[in-house]
């Protein structure tokens, strides 16, 4: 599955809509977003789909246990670093009534 064109392709789709969407998305939790806060989040989604990426790319090379083994790795600096970022944009957040 993640070596076939469509999972590439839906997997771009999903770049552009997450893209377009957050301006949006930091607008409705009350986000108050710096220029440095949106490099930060742009540098942690590339960081995202590198970790979805990269192990799969092993995969399709039919090097799956290597594949998981980076995927394990990074995922968890992933979502180490995510929990860092959210702590981040929520320390300057805006209260809606």
């Amino acid at each position: 599955m993640f070596s076939s064109p469509f999972f590439w392709f839906l997997m771009g789709v999903v770049f552009v809509l997450v893209a377009a969407g957050a301006r949006a998305w930091a607008t409705s939790l009350g986000l108050r977003m710096t220029w440095w806060k949106w490099l930060l989040s742009a540098a942690w989604y590339g960081l995202l789909m590198l970790t979805v990426s990269m192990p799969m790319t092993l995969v399709g090379e039919n090097e799956s246990s290597a594949g998981m083994r980076v995927l394990a790795a990074m995922g968890l600096v992933t979502v180490i670093l995510g929990v860092g970022l959210v702590r981040v944009l929520v320390r300057g957040r805006v209260r809606s009534a």
